[in-house]
């Protein structure tokens, strides 16, 4: 019998290592490519469920690149953090919902009459918001993406944080006061609003990069939030269970059910979530989720019996708002 020589071992050592690293991506990649085959072959289960297979599944294969690529991933390596962003991610965009009942500018078709699937599957979902961009955003950042990273720095004066407030408080209070004119300043007013926080009390800013001559990190944001409206919209189209816009003007022309001007809201709502994500961090000593920060606090975290009261509060607020969108925003049932 022939022994294996020291090519077989080292090419088989890096195939295994290969495996060890990226088996999270095959089960991903099965999930998404499985999914929207029997999505494509009107298999109803499947397509009742298809936005939250096709998000998760394209999650899973994301995470397993970046851990090829860098050797350190989100849910392989900084797990607490993934944790912290799964749980935010769906408060973030309860909160959304919650303006959302204010613009009116979609509504829900084909969800789940049984309340015990209804709600942990919008659970679910809007768990993936925070981690399909960031992830997205990471990964752009592994395959060498740094446009932007040799800028003119800004000057290191804090005189811009009051204007960047002052700005946030507009764009946010016009689309409220009058939303059938001023509804998409709403996407990016908490840039705005919490990137002076960020910058004041040490979390990551992207002004901070700014202020350094790396723009980098914002323009990897508006690219991965074009790449992940392109995906919310054409995995909403091959749901059963689904969403549709309902907005004053520039309603056409329209790919999949979003109207073509609408893909521009994308790029800056990336952004507000690496900038909200950044804030909560603050809660957490200043424990981050990116390779470089997650394991590191620059401050301290919020007491034990303030972090059980936001918990608790915003399990309230989420079974608040999950009756509120059955009641206003759902308007047909599987």
């Amino acid at each position: 019998m022939k022994k294996p020589d020291l090519a077989d071992s080292v090419s088989h050592n890096g195939r295994m290592n290969f495996l060890r690293k990226t088996w999270h991506g095959a089960l991903g990649a099965a999930i998404l490519g499985g999914a929207t085959a029997l999505s494509l072959a009107q298999v109803a289960w499947v397509r009742a469920w298809y936005y939250q297979l096709a998000w998760w599944g394209y999650i899973l294969v994301v995470d397993a690149v970046i851990k090829y690529r860098q050797g350190n991933s989100l849910i392989r390596d900084r797990t607490g953090a993934f944790g912290v962003m799964f749980l935010a991610s769906a408060f973030f965009w309860f909160a959304w919902e919650l303006v959302n009942l204010r613009l009116g500018n979609w509504h829900y078709l084909g969800v789940a009459e049984e309340i015990w699937l209804r709600w942990p599957g919008a659970f679910l979902a809007f768990a993936t918001v925070l981690p399909g961009v960031l992830e997205t955003y990471e990964l752009l950042g592994s395959l060498g993406v740094s446009w932007g990273s040799r800028v003119r720095p800004i000057s290191a004066s804090d005189a811009w944080r009051p204007w960047f407030i002052t700005v946030g408080i507009i764009m946010f209070a016009l689309p409220l006061i009058w939303p059938r004119l001023f509804f998409p300043l709403v996407w990016g007013a908490l840039v705005f609003l919490l990137e002076p926080i960020n910058h004041r009390r040490g979390a990551k800013s992207l002004m901070s990069y700014w202020q350094a001559g790396d723009l980098s990190p914002f323009i990897r944001l508006l690219l991965a939030g074009l790449v992940c409206g392109l995906l919310w919209e054409s995995w909403n189209w091959l749901s059963a269970a689904r969403w549709e816009y309902a907005i004053p003007y520039l309603n056409e022309p329209k790919l999949f059910a979003m109207p073509l001007a609408g893909f521009g809201g994308f790029p800056p709502f990336a952004v507000e979530c690496y900038v909200f994500f950044a804030c909560v961090s603050l809660l957490r000593g200043g424990k981050g989720w990116e390779a470089d920060d997650y394991d590191q606090a620059g401050g301290r975290p919020v007491p034990a019996w303030l972090g059980w009261a936001l918990g608790i509060g915003s399990i309230i607020f989420a079974a608040g708002m999950l009756g509120l969108i059955d009641r206003y925003l759902v308007k047909s049932w599987s």
